[in-house]
């Protein structure tokens, strides 16, 4: 029951309340100007000046911010890590396309989204929170396995950053 649960947080509530949270609580750092990268390590140190933090009680159980709140609050979670190197990456080159992957584990603490992107030569990498993992990962599979480690993987999507729509979902 607990993975049904799950399952229909990722593929629909979770991103129906970001957006409302985001329209409710956040509109006020639309304003805010993003920096402008020129390399990953570049983005990499961004992201390294934002401190994690757990999603507050407004939160409920999980919200993607605006890219703008994270940068002008300095802390979020790992949604905010992944959205605000989602929204760096484009500076570099329309190329990378990236994308938030988002894994629903047991125990649902060990959860995790990321931001994965394509490097100059095609191949995928990741932002996992402000730490920047390039390896030989060839579908986002590979990552969610990665981020997995030995939790029990629930299901896992993929979703377009600024839209948030859907890419692909997969269901254990």
């Amino acid at each position: 029951m607990i993975d049904l649960l799950l399952r229909w947080w990722l593929r629909s509530g979770r991103y129906t309340w970001s957006r409302l949270r985001r329209w409710l609580f956040e509109r006020r750092y639309r304003k805010t100007t993003l920096p402008a990268a020129n390399s990953l390590e570049e983005i990499a140190g961004y992201l390294g000046q934002v401190t994690w933090t757990m999603d507050g009680p407004f939160h409920l159980y999980d919200a993607i911010s605006y890219p703008e709140t994270v940068w002008a609050k300095k802390k979020d979670d790992c949604d905010g890590f992944a959205i605000l190197a989602a929204n760096l990456l484009p500076g570099l080159g329309s190329n990378t396309d990236p994308v938030l992957i988002t894994a629903i584990l047991r125990p649902v603490r060990r959860s995790h989204t990321v931001c994965g992107f394509r490097n100059a030569d095609g191949a995928l990498s990741f932002f996992d929170n402000s730490l920047l993992r390039q390896g030989d990962f060839k579908e986002f599979g590979d990552i969610v396995a990665l981020i997995k480690g030995d939790a029990r993987l629930v299901c896992w999507d993929v979703r377009n950053p600024v839209t948030f729509d859907l890419v692909k979902f997969h269901r254990m």
